[in-house]
């Protein structure tokens, strides 16, 4: 029996972009044993996830963490156990999709016969690696870029399937969080995720407010935040803002459950982020607003999502916490009548 390791260790969308290859393995090598090497923040959506038999979770975070307060002792403990336990099997395949030190350390660490990276990994990660496949198009989307490496092993199916993200247990437990009784309400239910680890990916809360209060007014929409728990204050900021009602569940649901709520939704409206792909995955159409990152490579990938985008020289930039210029204008001048209006595209057709 072939033996897979594949590591993909963060972020949640890098995850889920990484997910398709999971079903083409399982094609090429229908008896194949796949492992997957992850870190907590995305660890929910790969435990169970069709098709993977294992998962090793790295606690990086918890561990670096530790070193700050000066509890060297656990941080190496744990950290010594997951080594123990990336190294007990021995792999046939060695898969790293991420292409950084980091994931490339624990591709050179683990038992495996043929340890395979990106020939543009960066940070010096394919000094761990015993063969290279080509590097591809980066301007092309990360879904596309990541297939290259399944490409590498003689895979010429491109095929994007992802198996669900969910079973009873979320269905179970989102229906009482979200209030559902029986069938989903008829008015339409809108999940919005206004929130980004880049500042720069953000938009105003003000104008944030202002669309969904046009979407109640407009369509009697049900809104629903989504985010992690140090999102929750600004959703309340957010809220308090509204005239009309909404549902905080920020930092309530595991990703496992975001993905049932989102299935059961009309409509997504997002920044760009983890979330944002979630949707696309489960096949929720996606407004998606865009402003110092390129959607090519990491927008809402298909054909029934939107971005909105304004078309300025110096976007994207890539920045991560301010705008180089000063203005921060690739997402300043998207109005409150540009995402209205791309929504209402989607609910017309619904109602």
């Amino acid at each position: 029996m072939m033996r897979i390791l594949i590591i993909r260790l963060s972020a949640i969308g890098d995850v889920v972009h990484t997910l398709p290859a999971v079903h083409l393995l399982k094609k090429q090598f229908p008896a194949c044993r796949i492992t997957w090497a992850v870190e907590e923040v995305a660890a929910d959506l790969v435990a169970c996830y069709e098709g993977i038999e294992d998962v090793i979770v790295s606690k990086r975070t918890a561990w670096m963490a530790a070193l700050r307060r000066g509890n060297a002792l656990a941080a190496c403990t744990e950290a010594a156990a997951f080594l123990r336990r990336l190294r007990r099997d021995e792999f046939d395949l060695v898969l790293d999709f991420q292409g950084l030190f980091k994931s490339g350390l624990l591709a050179g660490l683990a038992r495996g016969k043929r340890t395979i990276g990106f020939a543009h990994a960066r940070e010096g990660a394919t000094l761990f690696y015993t063969e290279k496949a080509p590097a591809p198009d980066f301007s092309e989307h990360a879904i596309v870029r990541h297939m290259g490496l399944v490409r590498y092993l003689g895979i010429r199916d491109d095929t994007v399937v992802f198996s669900p993200l969910w079973g009873d247990r979320e269905q179970e437990s989102v229906a009482r969080l979200a209030g559902f009784q029986g069938r989903q309400d008829a008015k339409p239910l809108i999940v919005v995720h206004s929130f980004s680890t880049w500042p720069t990916k953000c938009w105003d809360a003000g104008r944030v407010a202002t669309v969904c209060d046009g979407l109640i007014a407009r369509y009697d929409a049900r809104i629903v935040f989504a985010g992690t728990a140090a999102d929750q204050a600004q959703v309340s900021g957010i809220m308090s803002a509204m005239k009309g009602p909404a549902d905080n569940l920020a930092g309530r649901t595991t990703l496992r459950e975001l993905a049932c709520l989102l299935a059961r939704s009309s409509l997504m409206v997002t920044m760009d982020s983890g979330p944002m792909h979630l949707a696309c995955a489960v096949g929720v159409p996606v407004v998606a607003l865009f402003g110092p990152t390129a959607p090519w490579r990491t927008g809402p990938f298909g054909s029934r999502h939107s971005v909105i985008r304004k078309e300025l020289d110096c976007s994207p930039c890539y920045r991560k916490k301010t705008c180089p210029l000063g203005h921060h204008r690739c997402m300043a001048d998207i109005t409150v009548e540009d995402v209205l209006e791309v929504c209402s595209n989607y609910l017309r057709q619904e109602a």
